[in-house]
């Protein structure tokens, strides 16, 4: 007959003289702990300046936040969760495609949408929420795991208040910080396996790389064989039901965004380890130190929070080398890391002596300070090609009121483009942020694969012959009345593989001709091209059409003539 298992051994009592002083030493009058209202004053005064902060970089957006609102808007207005819809209809089940990295963030844009709260100015207040409810999560990961340790709930809050990437993520209007905060949730949820379990199941819902932190979270959290295949059957739950609606619904096992951006060449400005070198030097203490000492401190070894934030982390890491890093600024992927670093660093503060606590939480925070570099008001859109950023710390009068200028670039597709392209046509275009987004009655074909399954194919095996052959072919089916196409400037040839295959065919060049070329970032010839059997409007039809287009966001404004 078999023994009974063993219990697990108690976990020591935050009170045990043999685990430290940490934040909570008696340091108040007579002798006294510092009231609980003093650390949450120090996180509601964080948060505040961390808001602050995110607002100075408001102006900053990233155009694939008009992907999720195209999406988004979509769904709300049409019920179809796809990029591209036929007008006043739904979209064919061939045309759905899952291009946003976030089913949560997509679903929730589409509610506001549907609740009258639409436009890039939800998006980013929607996200700034997220934003701020981070260091108080935070908090109540930290305070659950070392109760009485009133000061050591405020270390994450200081710690993030003056990060530059966390705060300029904050106001994207991103799925960015839903993410962050999804993640940190499920630390605060550790001392309860089964519910953490769950929470990080459902993180696949947030973001594609979900399952890789599943792993790694249950993994800290089991205390053995048992109980790992327990908590991983509970995690698989939330995957189980998304896997089963998107095979349903996209007829796909993973999203798009998988093959455009997982093998892809383009759109990355680092090699992984030049990514998370990028992050790891711009706050070691935060990112790489503290969690590292951490471990190596038994008493927070025993603390299911802490094991969860540094195995989060160290996933969040793994993902961000896998993936080779991507063209946005402020390490995008590596945002999430921030706080469950600083969650770890708050259960090791509360758990070392006193003084040094004391020292390294200055240290985190003015680390933090340290990147208070700059604030990016988008002035040099007017000049896309030059990509000059010009720093103003002020901030804006009106946050999310005053309308989003469209770049320079758009507005001059904008332009161009409204004499020869009707509603109900479809154009090719490279990229599928702000212009889309503007034409909402008009298809597009996306060069680089974020929301085309064709060109996301070929864009992860770039040198397969038959999906050249099928990107060109799709193409042709489209017949677009017009294309959009960034030349490489040695070579010549298109940087879209899609695009590429198109243009190679001898039917490119019977049926569309050059119509004009700006320059764009690298100094890469941008080429606007036409269906010859176009004839275009007069000056007049095509500002009223553009006009039109315009009138139908009002969240966003083209540049002055």
């Amino acid at each position: 007959m078999l023994a009974p298992h063993p219990p697990p051994p108690p976990e020591p009592s935050p009170t045990d003289p043999k685990v430290g002083g940490g934040l909570s030493l008696p340091t108040g009058p007579a002798g006294s702990p510092w009231p609980s209202w003093v650390g949450w004053g120090i996180v509601a005064v964080a948060t505040l300046v961390l808001v602050a902060r995110a607002l100075l970089a408001e102006r900053q957006t990233v155009d694939d936040v008009f992907i999720f609102l195209r999406t988004a808007r979509n769904l709300a207005d049409h019920g179809a969760l796809a990029f591209n819809v036929a007008v006043g209809q739904g979209a064919a089940e061939g045309a759905r495609v899952e291009g946003t990295s976030s089913v949560v963030w997509t679903l929730l844009l589409a509610l506001g949408c549907r609740l009258g709260a639409r436009g890039l100015h939800a998006a980013k207040l929607g996200s700034l929420v997220a934003a701020a409810l981070v260091p108080t999560v935070c908090a109540l990961a930290v305070r659950r795991a070392t109760p009485g340790r009133t000061l050591a709930l405020a270390v994450p809050a200081a710690a993030l208040a003056f990060d530059a990437d966390f705060a300029t993520w904050a106001t994207s209007g991103m799925d960015t910080p839903l993410w962050a905060l999804s993640c940190v949730v499920c630390v605060a949820l550790a001392e309860r396996p089964r519910a953490a379990a769950l929470a990080l199941g459902a993180l696949a819902w947030v973001r594609p790389e979900g399952p890789l932190l599943a792993a790694f979270g249950v993994a800290a959290l089991a205390r053995d064989g048992r109980a790992a295949w327990r908590l991983a059957g509970l995690s698989a739950v939330p995957l189980v039901v998304l896997t089963a609606a998107r095979l349903g619904y996209f007829h796909a096992l993973v999203p798009n965004t998988f093959w455009a951006k997982m093998n892809a060449a383009d759109g990355k400005d680092f090699t992984g380890a030049g990514y998370l070198a990028s992050a790891l030097l711009r706050r070691p203490m935060l990112l790489l130190v503290v969690p590292a000492a951490g471990l190596f401190v038994r008493t927070v070894r025993t603390r299911a929070t802490a094991r969860v934030a540094i195995a989060l982390l160290l996933a969040t890491l793994v993902f961000a080398g896998l993936a080779g890093g991507d063209w946005m600024p402020g390490r995008r992927l590596l945002v999430p890391a921030l706080p469950l670093a600083a969650i770890a660093a708050g259960v090791t503060l509360a758990l070392v002596p006193f003084r040094l606590a004391l020292a390294t939480a200055v240290v985190l925070c003015a680390e933090g300070g340290l990147t208070f570099d700059h604030t990016l008001d988008q002035t040099w859109r007017r000049n896309e090609w030059l990509d000059e950023r010009v720093a103003h710390w002020r901030l804006d009068r009106r946050p999310f009121v005053d309308p989003y200028l469209l770049d320079w670039m758009p507005t001059h597709f904008l332009r161009q483009l409204a004499p020869y392209v009707a509603p109900g046509d479809t154009v090719a275009h490279v990229d599928v942020g702000e212009l889309p987004y503007v034409m909402d009655d008009v298809a597009f074909l996306d060069g680089f694969g974020l929301v085309d399954r064709t060109a996301g194919r070929l864009a992860f095996s770039p040198s397969d012959p038959a999906l050249r052959a099928a990107a060109a072919e799709a193409f042709f089916a489209a017949r677009p009345a017009a294309a959009i196409v960034v030349l490489d400037e040695p070579t010549g040839r298109p940087l879209s593989a899609a695009q590429d295959a198109a243009l190679a065919d001898p039917r490119f060049t019977a049926g569309w001709k050059e119509l004009g070329r700006v320059r764009t970032w690298g100094n890469h010839p941008c080429v606007t091209y036409v269906r010859r059997d176009r004839t275009p409007l007069d000056r007049f039809a095509a500002r009223a059409r553009m006009q039109a287009w315009l009138a139908r966001v009002p969240d966003v404004a083209a540049l002055d003539d």
